[in-house]
């Protein structure tokens, strides 16, 4: 395993999991700005769908540009704006300023992922275990994030979370002075990849991407509600901040478990699997006592996310020369389009109810779980295949 971990991919993965801890940093906050602020789950559901918009409908704009650059800028430019913008939140005195605050952080966050997952992809022997490790570390941080935003408003208050910031730009320096030293890339090579390229794989892109939609909206349904869900049962703030974090770890660990297990048996296979494990276990949650249903919950999502650093893989597989495009496409645009339809399930939480809205949520595993099925193999385990029949 430890050959596996390069010092760039380490380095690299670091600064992931700094970046999206940033991101899930208002999470465990919501009840707060709930009632300081007069908001519906609406309005949260629209925060979400905003915050999703510039932090990822952008990222194929920033992987193309990315694909032409000569050294990785946004790397360090991304964690900085993020780690601004979004650790500020606590003190918006308004809906259109939280609203602000999380588009301009979530451009950081959107110039990050497409450049730096190209660069990761490239960083070990291993293209899956390389993906593996840096999407943990990004999984890793959305996970301490809620952790670290509810600990920061206990210590420094509400009005001065923006105190978090320190270490994102104190990191964005140190990767500054390190991009600095990576060498340039050829003109000729920046300019060669052409979108018309990808036309003979438009089909398999288009169902991972559709695989990708529907595990990001569960996913960011049940992270964005799960602290209201809870603390209507009548859990603290700080206990929503612990379980969502807890949820998120779990996502994070069958990450991790998906990208090494692809490696072994196929990444098409680990996305059809991940679905059909996860389905039963979130239908359990709505047929349990809290405390078993949350068990029931973070076991499926832990075998939700197994799909996750497996998709980038896939993508990148289909086409080597666009890494950074698709890679922005299957974390970027499909990642916001997933959170676009968290805000109707907000606006169901109004009408009926928020347990009858993540029920309404859950059943996308089963959309997914359809769309897995139009994934082919990868070239590696085509090849083995037909080796195995030859």
């Amino acid at each position: 395993m430890r050959s596996h971990i390069t010092p760039r991919l380490a380095v690299l993965s670091l600064a992931h999991f700094t970046i999206d801890s940033y991101s899930s940093f208002y999470i465990p906050l919501l009840p707060l700005l709930v009632h300081r602020l007069g908001l519906n789950y609406t309005m949260v559901g629209g925060l979400v769908a905003l915050g999703s918009m510039s932090s990822s409908f952008s990222q194929p704009l920033f992987g193309l540009l990315s694909d032409r650059l000569s050294r990785p800028w946004f790397v360090a430019l991304g964690p900085l704006v993020a780690a601004v913008f979004l650790s500020s939140i606590g003190a918006a005195p308004s809906y259109a300023a939280l609203v602000a605050l999380l588009v301009a952080g979530g451009i950081g966050v959107s110039a990050f992922h497409p450049q730096t997952a190209s660069l990761a992809g490239t960083s070990a022997p291993s293209r899956g275990m390389a993906m593996s490790f840096w999407v943990t570390g990004g999984t890793l941080g959305w996970a301490l994030g809620p952790m670290f935003a509810t600990q920061t408003a206990r210590v420094f208050g509400l009005e001065r979370t923006w105190i978090a910031a320190v270490p994102g730009v104190l990191l964005s320096i140190a990767l500054y002075v390190w991009m600095r030293r990576v060498p340039a890339v050829p003109h000729a090579a920046r300019t060669r990849a052409k979108l018309s390229e990808l036309a003979p794989v438009a089909r398999p892109l288009g169902m991972l991407y559709l695989t990708v939609v529907t595990r990001s909206a569960v996913s960011s349904g049940f992270a964005t509600f799960l602290p209201l869900y809870v603390h209507e049962q009548g859990w603290s703030v700080e206990a929503g901040g612990v379980l969502t974090t807890v949820y998120l770890t779990c996502g994070a660990l069958g990450g991790f478990a998906g990208g090494a297990i692809a490696d072994r048996i196929g990444g098409h296979r680990v996305v059809r699997v991940s679905f059909l494990l996860a389905a039963p276990f979130f239908a359990a949650f709505f047929l349990l006592p809290l405390t078993p249903a949350l068990v029931s919950l973070v076991t499926g999502y832990a075998f939700l996310q197994a799909s996750l650093p497996v998709n980038v893989v896939l993508g990148q597989e289909l086409s080597p020369r666009h890494a950074s495009t698709i890679s922005s496409l299957l974390m970027g645009a499909a990642w916001g389009v997933g959170a676009l339809l968290v805000g109707p399930i907000g606006a169901l939480a109004d009408h009926s109810g928020l347990r009858v809205a993540l029920m309404a949520l859950s059943s996308l595993i089963a959309v997914g779980a359809l769309c897995a099925r139009g994934i082919e193999p990868s070239r590696t385990h085509r090849n083995d295949a037909g080796r195995a029949h030859a």
